[in-house]
């Protein structure tokens, strides 16, 4: 019997201090995934500040087939990082993260399938080609604008962040970095002289924004081909005599898509149903700010301000974040 006990002692003293431990890694065979947010306009780490939650699918690159689903916890998120045990491999993790501690309650789905009832992603036959991450949304019958709306309408902001190329072999855990960078924002519109406009009502104006930029492939480029055309309506609206604010949470600007995709945005008499002037291409309004000059300044913006003002003559001036712009037709229709 002493013996037994004595196997089994040097036994367990070997797996602690050879083995994979938490306390030392050299003998894990794996990696340590490292989550970062300085991808802002503020050029700081707002990662704990702003999400709650992360999951990396993880997908082997010799068959482009999900091997794994990484769930973060809070905890890995306030420090920074989670340990994962690998198999040796060469892999691809594709992360995504949200505002809320729930990526599904806030209003997104991973699938295979941009439908209504969409297929969950599946370890051992979902593809990284033909992963999507989605808003969960529900049909809009007789909306000449758009066919869909969210689910979820105050939808969490979304994150995205990709390593590719992951070698593990061997023992050793090899750090992995991953710098997310977030996909929504939010359009607050301002339209000021509302107390011009002919025939107002005492209802606000409707502002909405359109577009098919809300289900994003694994390298976080909207597949507008297959989504069909989004509403997003305001999250808050505060109104009163002659001015009205509305922000509009929105998905990413994808600037190659403006042309063929355009996001529009709707300002609309509430009580008649007709539009004041024309649809905005907001991206384009958005490229005519010296502030925005390529992809990555739109996606380190956190808040875009398009201000409308009207004249007693009902003409009108635009502006972006402060810098006056150019639109077509900018005549309030009566």
């Amino acid at each position: 019997m002493l013996t037994l006990r004595r196997i089994l002692f040097f036994s367990l003293l070997s797996l602690l201090t050879a083995g994979c431990v938490k306390e030392n890694r050299d003998n894990c065979r794996g990696l340590k995934l490292q989550f970062t947010y300085t991808y802002n306009n503020q050029d700081q780490n707002l990662l704990l500040e702003e999400v709650g939650s992360i999951r990396i699918y993880l997908f082997a690159q010799n068959t482009g087939i999900l091997v794994d689903i990484i769930e973060v916890g809070a905890q890995d998120i306030a420090r920074g990082y989670v340990y994962a045990d690998i198999l040796d491999g060469v892999y691809t993790a594709v992360a995504w993260g949200a505002s809320s501690e729930n990526m599904t309650q806030g209003g997104y789905r991973a699938t295979t399938s941009i439908s209504q009832a969409p297929p969950p992603v599946a370890i051992g036959s979902t593809s990284l080609n033909d992963f999507r991450m989605m808003l969960a949304y529900g049909l809009l019958p007789a909306n000449p604008e758009a066919e869909v709306a969210p689910q979820v309408k105050n939808f969490d902001h979304l994150f995205w962040a990709i390593a590719e190329d992951i070698t593990v072999a061997g023992r050793g855990t090899r750090t992995i970095p991953f710098e997310f960078q977030k996909n929504t924002s939010t359009l607050r519109v301002i339209i000021n002289g509302i107390q011009y406009l002919p025939g107002r009502s005492l209802a606000p104006l409707n502002v909405f924004t359109t577009g098919k930029n809300w289900a994003y492939a694994y390298n976080n480029i909207p597949d507008v081909a297959a989504a069909p055309r989004m509403l997003y309506e305001p999250q808050s609206v505060t109104v009163d005599v002659n001015r009205m604010e509305a922000d509009i949470r929105q998905q990413r600007f994808v600037i190659a898509q403006s042309a063929t995709d355009p996001v529009l945005l709707y300002i609309r008499d509430a009580q008649h149903g007709v539009n004041m002037l024309n649809p905005i291409n907001v991206i384009n309004a958005i490229l005519q700010s010296p502030d925005y000059n390529n992809q990555a300044d739109i996606d380190r913006e956190d808040l875009f301000i398009i201000e409308l003002s009207i004249a007693f003559d009902l003409s009108i001036t635009v502006t972006v974040n402060g810098w006056e712009i150019i639109i077509l037709d900018p005549i309030i229709r009566d």
